[in-house]
């Protein structure tokens, strides 16, 4: 996908804002992100340019899990460069709020303002199927970005970080944690139906197969780091003897963190996963051990609708972005008191 000279210069200026270090190719690479049957549909490729439905400006739907992560605001930082560079397009994104009803709901509301391409990160993947599919029968082109989608054919194309890749990264360090001797670990889960959150724990526990890690609980805390707390005081309490916790995000690790601390405990070793700030801020005071810095998919699926919309077809539908392994030995490599993410 061709960036235009000055959209680059502008991420390199954005870095900063956003994650610190190397920026992340985008060319196409092996993904051992697990994908459903189906294969990802063909871009429908018509081969030539689509018209802007209303003549003069694309118009890019963009439907959100929830903007209150700070993913999603580094993601938003990204999204209003990639446009400043793109005055022929306008961009509308929604905010999912967690709720998969309320997701189905902005979706249509996408279709009914005749949007001309949408993007979309599945805050529950099976409950969006039967909209999407509505949405494609309907002559809507779909980009999956952040969450694999369980029907893939819905979609032209996809961005996606390899989670399977990030959850063995977790699992690394879980190891590096704990040592040969292992000990026993508690997993708290993103929300049920969450690819993401699935393949984060796919890969977690591929990665601690055949070591001394036995994970002797499972709970589900929906990302949230008030609900991790909750959960989490009761599970330490029942656990006294624990050795670690494994969090789907960062936002549980640091409310395991929180707990931890309160309890005066510090031989518990927690790994994260995102690799937001102020969790990077959490590695640096010793509290978090560890974990692994997604990559935000923004611009790279704001390319790819683009290069469908102007050209009608798309020549790598299916970008993966490898993880970043942060723990106290690399954590000053990534770290910007400035960031947003």
């Amino acid at each position: 996908m061709k960036k235009s000279v000055s959209l680059i210069l502008a991420l390199v200026m954005l870095l900063g804002l956003v994650a610190c270090g190397t920026a992340p190719s985008t060319s196409q690479a092996p993904s051992s992100t697990p994908a459903d049957t189906s294969t990802s549909a063909p871009a429908d490729s018509i081969s030539e340019p689509l018209p802007p439905k209303n003549g003069e400006k694309y118009v890019i739907g963009i439907s959100q899990p929830f903007m209150g992560h700070p993913v999603r605001q580094a993601g938003q930082v990204l999204i209003d460069a990639w446009a400043a560079e793109h005055p022929d397009c306008e961009i509308i994104v929604t905010d999912g709020q967690l709720n998969a009803q309320k997701q189905i709901a902005d979706l249509e509301d996408l279709m009914a303002r005749d949007v001309d391409i949408i993007l979309v990160a599945a805050h529950q993947s099976p409950t969006l199927v039967p909209v999407l599919s509505t949405a494609k029968e309907a002559g809507f082109p779909i980009i999956a970005f952040d969450r694999v989608l369980t029907d893939e054919s819905v979609q032209i194309g996809r961005v996606i970080n390899d989670e399977v890749a990030g959850g063995k990264v977790c699992a690394e360090l879980m190891k590096e944690a704990l040592g040969e001797e292992g000990g026993d670990i508690i997993v708290l889960m993103g929300p049920a139906g969450n690819t993401g959150a699935e393949y984060r724990q796919q890969g977690f526990e591929e990665g601690i197969e055949g070591s001394n890690i036995n994970i002797i609980d499972m709970q589900v805390a929906d990302f949230q780091r008030v609900k991790a707390v909750e959960i989490f005081e009761n599970l330490l309490q029942a656990n006294p003897d624990l050795d670690g916790v494994f969090c789907h995000n960062d936002e549980m690790a640091l409310g395991v963190c929180q707990v931890l601390e309160a309890a005066g405990r510090d031989d518990i070793k927690v790994v994260g996963y995102d690799g937001q700030k102020d969790a990077l801020e959490s590695v640096i005071a010793g509290n978090l051990y560890g974990t692994a810095r997604k990559v935000v998919e923004f611009p790279y699926s704001l390319d790819m609708a683009y290069e469908y919309l102007t050209t009608g077809k798309i020549e790598e539908p299916d970008v993966n972005l490898p993880p970043i392994k942060i723990d106290a030995s690399t954590v000053n490599d990534y770290y910007d008191p400035e960031a947003v993410f």
